[in-house]
C-alpha cells in the first residue's frame, strides 16, 4: 500500500462519522447522503494522488460535503413518491444499533427498511450515536413527542415480529 493510500484511510477513518452525521441530517435522504460522501472521498483521494496537500483535512472535507449538498439540492427533482425515496438501509448504522446477541439482524434490517426516513433518523441518531430523545428532536427539528413516539412504537413493533423461541427480543429501553 502506498504512502498517499495509507494517509487516505487514516483521513477516511477520522473524519466519517462526523461527515455522515452531518449528512444525515442535512440530506433528504440517506441515499443522498451516502452518495455525497462517497463522491466527496472519491474527489479527495484523486487529489491527493494529484500531489495536493490539505492543512486541516476535515475542514476541507466538510466544505466539500456542503457544495456537494447545495448542488444536490440546486438540481433537485421532486419525488413523486416517499416511497421512491426508501431504499438501501446503511448496515453500518444498524450494525451499530445491535447492543446484545439476544435478535437476529436481519430482522432488524428487514423492519427498518419498511420505516419511513424520519424513523430511520431518529434510530440512528438514538442508537447509532447514543443520543438523548431530547438532542435528537433538536437535531431533527421535531418535537420530543415525536422522537419518543417514533421509538417506542417500532421498538414494540420490532419486539413483536422478532422472537427467539419463546421470549421476545431484547432492546435497550429508551
Amino acid at each position: 500500500m502506498d504512502e498517499v493510500t495509507k494517509r487516505f484511510e487514516k483521513i477516511y477513518n477520522s473524519t466519517y462519522d462526523y461527515l455522515y452525521k452531518y449528512l444525515i441530517l442535512k440530506a433528504d435522504t440517506r441515499e443522498t447522503a451516502e452518495d455525497i460522501l462517497q463522491s466527496v472521498y472519491l474527489a479527495f483521494y484523486k487529489k491527493m494522488q494529484e500531489g495536493a496537500n490539505v492543512l486541516d483535512p476535515k475542514h476541507y472535507l466538510l466544505r466539500m460535503v456542503k457544495h456537494k449538498l447545495a448542488d444536490h439540492y440546486s438540481k433537485r427533482i421532486v419525488m413523486e413518491s416517499i416511497d421512491e425515496a426508501m431504499g438501501v438501509v446503511d448496515e453500518d448504522a444498524l450494525r451499530q444499533l445491535e447492543r446484545s446477541d439476544s435478535y437476529i439482524y436481519e430482522e432488524v434490517l428487514e423492519n427498518l427498511k419498511a420505516t419511513d426516513e424520519l424513523t430511520y433518523r431518529i434510530f440512528l441518531l438514538y442508537f447509532g450515536y447514543d443520543l438523548k430523545i431530547k438532542e435528537t428532536a433538536k437535531l431533527l427539528g421535531v418535537a420530543e413527542m415525536t422522537v419518543k413516539n417514533r421509538l417506542y412504537r417500532t421498538l414494540k413493533k420490532l419486539q413483536k415480529e422478532m422472537k427467539e423461541g419463546d421470549k421476545n427480543a431484547l432492546f435497550r429501553s429508551c
